[in-house]
């Protein structure tokens, strides 16, 4: 009883320790990769196609990249544009939500302690 105590002390100690080097690990991977596809763009011409993709490289020296891994950049390519296909589905379903938010009900219900009276407010008085 007394180990099954330390035991599950010490897996909470190890996931809270865990989870604070995943909330400063993901934020950081985050924006190296934003920073890599944004700052390292640039292109090549192979057999009269341009590829364009992006990697940190030295400007100042020519590179080039070798079939396979030109067949990678194009794979890869084609997994981050493949969620394009979710846009329309979530057009349609925000299509749904708002015609159904935008519909006037049939029948409209005021909710009052007494049936009829929509306030207990008398009407205004006139004085000369």
């Amino acid at each position: 009883m007394i180990i099954n105590y330390y035991l599950c002390a010490s897996y909470r100690v190890m996931k809270q320790l865990y989870l604070k080097i995943l909330r400063c690990l993901l934020p950081v991977l985050f924006i190296s990769y934003l920073a890599g596809i944004t700052l390292f763009t640039h292109s090549h011409v192979v057999n009269g196609v341009t590829i364009v993709h992006s990697h940190p490289f030295n400007e100042d020296a020519e590179h080039s990249h070798s079939t396979t891994e030109f067949q990678l950049i194009h794979l890869l390519s084609q997994v981050l544009t493949g969620g394009a296909v979710i846009l329309p589905l979530l057009l349609f379903v925000y299509y749904i939500l708002f015609a159904l938010l935008a519909a006037k009900p049939q029948r409209s219900f005021y909710h009052s302690p007494y049936q009829g009276v929509l306030t207990l407010r008398g009407p205004p008085a006139f004085h000369n």
